[in-house]
């Protein structure tokens, strides 16, 4: 019995490689491959409150908490003569940080006696935004 078991063994093995060369083996797909990393996007976004009082230091309040050198003066040149120099304003900033990247400034918004001020970014760079025209300010002009 051990010897027949051994017979069928091989033979069916021999059938079994036969029959699976009989098959048309199917034609290989081609595959994209890319080593392309994917772009950062953005991952947080943070709100900070805080006052000026003397109308003057952003651009220092900016650097200190690790906004880019380029934003910061970018953000500081926009904000110049919107605070008021004895009463200060209150200064709202949005920063945004993405993967693999520092923080970026987003929008400051400025509120003194003067009225609001609002610096986004458009299209990569700041900009003061004519449509956020306080109030106050729109009286003033009329």
């Amino acid at each position: 019995m051990d010897a027949l078991s051994k017979i069928l063994g091989v033979a069916l093995g021999a059938f079994a490689a036969t029959a699976a060369s009989a098959e048309p083996q199917p034609a290989p797909l081609p595959a994209v491959v890319t080593t392309a990393l994917p772009a950062p996007r953005l991952a947080t976004v943070f709100e900070l409150k805080t006052r000026l009082s003397s109308g003057r230091g952003l651009a220092r309040m900016l650097l200190d908490i690790g906004v880019a050198k380029d934003d910061a003066a970018e953000a500081a040149r926009l904000a110049a003569g919107h605070c008021d120099d004895l009463a200060g304003c209150s200064v709202t900033v949005s920063v945004s940080r993405q993967l693999e990247a520092g923080l970026t400034v987003e929008r400051v918004v400025l509120m003194g006696a003067a009225g609001q001020t609002v610096i986004e970014r458009r299209d990569g760079r700041l900009a003061l935004n004519p449509a956020a025209v306080d109030a106050k300010k729109a009286a003033a002009l009329i």
